[in-house]
């Protein structure tokens, strides 16, 4: 984006990603934003997260999968809405300008990636949408089309093109609104024609904890997970962490659980976190930044020892996994930074697709915790993170961004995969400010993840087995992934040199200008 801010290449990388990721993230979903401003010396959150529909209530699904796919799962989508205002705000370029090159790339198709057909097989309704089915299904075959197979999106294309012509308004107070509207009851969804005209993103203030290097940690309150994050870097700060705390496996096991009791902590945590605009939770978030209060668990914290109880760490209720997102981070000439994670839900989001925009519904729904639906171990649902008409539901989205002591951007970084997204990031950020790893050590390296329930180390291939051992000696139960992992994506900025990387796990890219 030449002569644009930071914010116009996020915008037009998003309305990208919408297309060539459309099983993770797109218009029918919404986003969580830190914006830094160097001139300000300043971070800024803007909240897109979808909302519940005005009929939502705690007794409205017969059933949990009716709130994970199908119409009935869809929240009033914030992504368009949260794009045009922060364009507004932060913008430079012609509106038109940021979505000309999706435009282009949607006319002439893209080549399916091996990650878009890997998840085809994780959204059942894939194959009973029509327009998703009409995409993503060889006729002649019945099957899933091929990882690199030319996909074109006609009817998103030209939804696109409607919306670089009138606006950031359209879906929701414009042309596109009753033709969407009227998709949307005609597919058994619960948004109306209200519902979209009053759903409004949210400018919120970023949570900023400062660590003992001088460091300042931005990221987004609830009902994202940046307040998580926030509290494992304070916990783990005061241990001084080094590029010799790895350095030999003694050391790496201590290193390694203490981070992991970190994770636990924080995910207790987590259960009692909900949308501020519903759920008191000030103090939660006065503790979670808290140095006094990371301090005092840091010291009562055993390197020999952990508990296998969760409400030893506060865990009394249960939140639902998250999934299907995709993450965007810049860095501009001018030193301002944009660190943004977009969802749909689960891959493929409901599972349904407006016939008449091309526009993919999310699973919103199913990111909100139902008392009734009792967890795999006996938990009831969070309260804090119960439905209610216009409320957003809980996410892991935890886009960061770090500046220096001169308030220089350091570090730009954010991640996909549900409930592992915090986790992801304090891996990378522990990996690089701490252990001094390059960033494209720090993205590539095995990572370990714990989220309380279920009560187990979670740990990815390339893991030292005798890592793993130590950690079991100190009473941890420990698991490898067997499915996909979380994604990172980072730029770090130091001396004046510029680096970044997009993970390998999901194929993603790095470009600059």
């Amino acid at each position: 984006m030449n002569n644009g801010t930071a914010v116009d290449a996020a915008i037009a990388a998003l309305f990208c990603n919408g297309i060539v990721n459309g099983h993770s993230m797109g218009l029918g979903g919404g986003f969580q934003m830190v914006i830094y401003s160097a001139k300000e010396k300043k971070a800024h959150v803007l909240d897109a997260r979808e909302a519940a529909p005005l009929s939502s209530h705690p007794n409205m699904f017969t059933s949990k999968e009716e709130a994970r796919t199908g119409p009935r799962a869809a929240c009033v989508p914030g992504e368009l809405r949260g794009y045009w205002e922060a364009h507004k705000r932060f913008g430079r370029l012609e509106w038109a300008e940021l979505i000309a090159p999706s435009i282009k790339i949607c006319r002439n198709g893209y080549a399916m990636t091996m990650h878009q057909y890997m998840s085809l097989s994780r959204n059942k309704l894939v194959k009973v949408d029509s327009t998703l089915r009409e995409t993503f299904i060889d006729p002649n075959t019945g099957e899933f089309r091929r990882a690199g197979t030319l996909i074109k999106l006609n009817r998103l294309c030209d939804t696109l093109q409607t919306i670089a012509d009138e606006g950031g308004d359209v879906l929701y107070n414009g042309t596109l609104a009753n033709v969407f509207a009227r998709d949307l009851v005609d597919l058994g969804s619960l948004i109306t024609r209200e519902d979209l005209k009053i759903y409004q993103p949210r400018w919120r203030e970023p949570v900023t904890v400062e660590l003992q290097n001088g460091i300042k940690f931005h990221s987004v309150p609830p009902p994202g997970s940046g307040a998580l994050l926030a509290f494992v870097l304070s916990f783990l700060d005061g241990y001084g962490f080094n590029s010799r705390s790895t350095a030999d496996v003694p050391s790496a096991v201590t290193t390694y659980h203490r981070i992991v009791e970190a994770f636990k902590y924080a995910y207790g945590f987590r259960t009692k976190l909900g949308d501020p605009d519903f759920v008191d939770v000030r103090k939660e978030l006065e503790l979670l930044t808290s140095r006094r209060y990371a301090d005092e668990l840091r010291r009562n914290t055993m390197d020999n020892f952990t508990s296998l109880d969760a409400s030893k760490y506060g865990g009394v209720f249960f939140n639902p996994p998250d999934a299907g997102t995709a993450h965007v981070s810049v860095i501009s000439e001018e030193g301002d930074a944009v660190s943004v994670t977009s969802t749909i839900d689960i891959y493929f989001g409901a599972g349904v697709t407006s016939p008449q925009t091309g526009i993919t519904l999310s699973s919103g729904m199913d990111d909100f915790s139902w008392e009734k639906f009792k967890n795999y171990f006996g938990l009831p649902g969070s309260p804090s993170n119960a439905v209610a008409p216009q409320k957003r539901p809980l996410s892991s989205m935890s886009p960061s961004i770090l500046v220096d002591r001169n308030d220089e951007v350091r570090l730009v970084v954010g991640a996909s995969g549900g409930t592992k997204i915090p986790t992801a990031i304090a891996n990378v950020i522990i990996r690089h400010l701490w252990f001094e790893e390059s960033i494209k050590e720090a993205v590539d390296a095995p990572r370990f993840h714990h989220q309380l329930l279920p009560m187990e180390i979670s740990y990815e291939f390339g893991t030292l087995d005798q890592i793993v051992k130590g950690l079991e000696k100190i009473g941890h139960k420990t698991s490898r992934y067997r499915a996909a992992s979380s994604v990172a994506c980072a730029i770090s900025k130091f001396n004046n040199t510029i680096t970044a990387n997009a993970d390998f796990r999901k194929g993603g890219e790095v470009f600059g200008y």
